[in-house]
């Protein structure tokens, strides 16, 4: 049997391992070896983190089973422990021993606990540092024996496992997103690659309706591409700021039309990730029938929110639309406006068509409700 007071069971130094080997003279190799064991502990990313169920079902059991009011899962800071989980009390941090014979919980326990009882087991790292500690503590003498520390130790083990596996989880994301980058990059590439291929064959075609047709495809397949690489940008948002997209978006476009496009709209206006494709297909299409239909080189596209509606309107400086013009009349059953209603259905919106403020031009627009 033995009498634990005040004091770790396990009589291992704080510091990892190794330490043991240098001598007590040797700071630099000390400082370094707890260096090296810092790095350990921020791997994990547990310091300053919120209680988890996971952690306190381990602090509630070791309480339970040692008939003990307080029980600890602490990690080791510089110059603290940091409680993870602590069971029985509402301290969420120790100071931290300096004295590796001792336990790192000594000048805590000494204050609070010094006539009690304390076992504590080290929670160390696959590679042997000391990363924390698993502590059960009471105010009252006792006795424990073997069989009890067995059981920490087992505890201890639960801990470290669980750590493990978040650790394992979080290299994985990260590989992931490494992968994700990857096959962005090459989706872009591979739809750039596409555009200019479309480009190249637009100038030999064999009439004048074929090249455009083979340069309006190789414009649309750039803005998926350029909508893509907005998605792989803010692919941990749910929401995008569509004005600044549709900014960029219009300046890049600016130059494959040789225009002028000016955007319009509050920057903080947001809609869901899923709504940019479509809008800034739309978009692409509306301009360059604007280009090709106005009388001048500048376009204005716009984007507000009104009534729980957003409206994308884009505005040429143009003649105007024929006498009887329908988005759905024999004028408008041309590819590009094909595209431009199916992608409004998509937005569970409507298309339609109105004189520009201005009195001249042509105004075409896509209400859609917010969500």
């Amino acid at each position: 049997m033995l009498r634990l007071v005040t004091s770790t069971q396990d009589s291992r130094p704080n510091l990892p391992a190794p330490a043991a080997m240098v001598r007590p003279e040797d700071e630099a190799a000390r400082a370094g070896l707890e260096a090296t064991r810092l790095a350990a502990v921020e791997r994990y990313g547990v310091l300053d983190t919120a209680p988890e169920l996971a952690f306190d079902r381990i602090t509630a059991l070791t309480a339970d089973l040692f008939q003990a009011p307080v029980a600890i899962i602490g990690f080791i800071g510089s110059d603290r422990v940091f409680f993870k989980s602590h069971h029985g009390t509402s301290e969420t941090e120790a100071r931290r021993g300096t004295d590796p014979s001792h336990s790192v919980l000594e000048p805590w326990i000494r204050d609070n606990y010094k006539h009690g009882f304390h076992a504590g087991v080290p929670l160390d790292s696959p590679d042997g540092y000391a990363i924390g500690t698993l502590s059960v503590i009471d105010r009252r003498p006792r006795r424990i024996d073997e069989q009890y520390m067995r059981r920490l130790r087992a505890l201890a083990g639960v801990v470290t496992d669980e750590l493990a596996m978040r650790l394992a989880a979080r290299r994985a994301l990260v590989q992931a997103d490494i992968m994700k980058t990857e096959v962005d990059h090459r989706v872009m590439n591979s739809l750039q690659f596409v555009s200019s291929l479309l480009q190249l064959q637009s100038r030999n075609g064999a009439s004048t309706e074929a090249r455009e047709q083979l340069l309006a495809a190789a414009h649309r397949v750039r803005a998926i591409a350029r909508t893509h690489r907005v998605f792989s940008a803010d692919e941990t948002r749910d929401r995008l700021p569509i004005v600044a997209h549709l900014r960029q978006l219009c300046d890049e476009l600016a130059g494959i039309l040789d225009a002028e496009i000016g955007v319009e709209g509050a920057p903080e206006t947001s809609v869901p990730k899923d709504q940019v494709l479509a809008i800034g297909l739309i978009v692409n299409e509306l301009a360059a029938n604007a280009r090709k239909h106005g009388a001048g080189r500048r376009i204005v596209v716009s984007f507000g929110l009104s009534e729980g509606e957003h409206e994308l309107a884009v505005t040429d400086e143009g003649l105007g639309l024929p006498a009887g013009f329908s988005t759905t009349g024999p004028a408008g059953h041309g590819l590009g406006m094909k595209v431009v209603r199916a992608l409004t259905a998509q937005l569970k919106g409507r298309l339609s068509t109105r004189p520009p403020p201005a009195g001249r031009g042509t105004c075409v627009a896509v209400s859609f409700p917010a969500v």
